[in-house]
């Protein structure tokens, strides 16, 4: 701030101080007017729109497709956009790149800005500056809400034969599709993509031992028998090559 804008912010709030109003009980009465309508709307909103409970939650549950609070939305719907990348870059741009770029901006705006003038008409800069953030957020959470769901149900795969049928029922029922992307449904990671699998498998065996003995973080699936061992090896060997 330049000596004359710190003379004219001297005089606006001489002029300001002189023919304002004292804090109390206007500024109290204000606050607490905006309050009770705050309060009211809330209310009211919880009466007209009520929440069902639903049924108790089952632990044991496979199916389930969590959804987080609203205020991670915008990070849930990042993962989706980014989510057929390389195995590290949705954590990466959905959860670090991309909101933390946009806080630097607003963290940053205070220094960039550095006028003394406080009315939005008057602060183009701070005014687009919001308006831009505001606007990427809601942009980018609107495409990752029309990308594909990723449901491990809606996985559209062409070819399979009755034992690749099986396995792909067995990759959704044991909940592999929580670490590994599959046709564009599933999981970012931390298990890699398992779409063009049959093009680097050795074969059906190896990926059945694979699969009993779960390498690095990946569970040991000991409890499949060896008959769903090999459907779902069946299925993985085909990926890519057979079935598309």
């Amino acid at each position: 701030m330049n000596r004359g804008q710190k003379e004219a912010y001297k005089r606006d709030y001489a002029q300001s101080k002189a023919e304002g109003k004292p804090f109390f009980p206007y500024a109290v009465y204000k606050d607490l007017v905006i309050a009770t309508i705050a309060i009211g709307i809330v209310v009211g909103l919880a009466i007209w729109q009520r929440v069902e409970v639903g049924e108790p939650v089952n632990p044991a549950s496979t199916d389930f497709v969590p959804r987080p609070e609203w205020y991670f939305f915008f990070l849930f719907e990042l993962l989706r956009i980014f989510k057929n990348q390389n195995p590290l870059q949705p954590v990466i741009m959905a959860t670090f790149i991309i909101p933390n770029i946009m806080m630097a901006i607003l963290i940053l705006l205070p220094f960039i800005d550095r006028g003394p003038e406080r009315r939005p008409h008057r602060r183009p800069i701070a005014m687009v500056t919001a308006a831009l953030v505001i606007f990427s957020l809601a942009y980018l959470t609107q495409l990752g809400a029309e990308a594909p769901a990723g449901g491990a149900g809606e996985v559209e795969i062409t070819g399979l034969d009755p034992d690749a049928e099986a396995g792909l029922a067995l990759f959704t029922v044991n909940g592999c599709t929580s670490c590994h992307m599959l046709k564009e449904s599933g999981a970012p990671g931390p298990g890699p993509d398992l779409t063009d699998y049959g093009n680097r498998s050795a074969g059906v065996e190896q990926t059945m031992q694979i699969i009993l003995e779960g390498p690095g973080v990946m569970p040991p699936f000991e409890r499949l028998s060896e008959q769903e061992r090999r459907q779902l090896a069946i299925l993985l060997d085909g990926m890519g090559t057979k079935y598309k």
